[in-house]
């Protein structure tokens, strides 16, 4: 069961590998207040990333992977409270 409403994108995003990383543009397939769904192909994604919604990255979520279906994956975003209690795994690692 979904936590919240989904609404659908099919946007330009850009995926963050890692700080210093080149973005990778991806399709933003829709998006909630929890989390995002991307159209990734065939591109092997880390568990965590950062995702940027615009060119400019002006708005940006740090990503943990939930699951992943062929070319499409569900993630989940990270919060800054998670970040500082070192919380970042997603309930099907626990």
């Amino acid at each position: 069961m979904r936590r919240g409403v989904r609404v659908g994108l099919r946007k330009t995003g850009f995926l963050i590998p890692a700080p210093d990383a080149a973005w990778i543009e991806c399709i933003v397939v829709d998006v909630s207040d929890h989390g995002v769904c991307l159209d990734v192909g065939a591109l092997a994604v880390s568990k965590m990333f950062g995702l940027a919604f615009t060119a400019d990255g002006e708005v940006r979520r740090l990503c943990t992977v939930v699951w992943r279906r062929g070319e499409r994956l569900g993630a989940r975003f990270v919060t800054a409270s998670e970040l500082r209690q070192g919380r970042t795994t997603t309930e099907a690692d626990q």
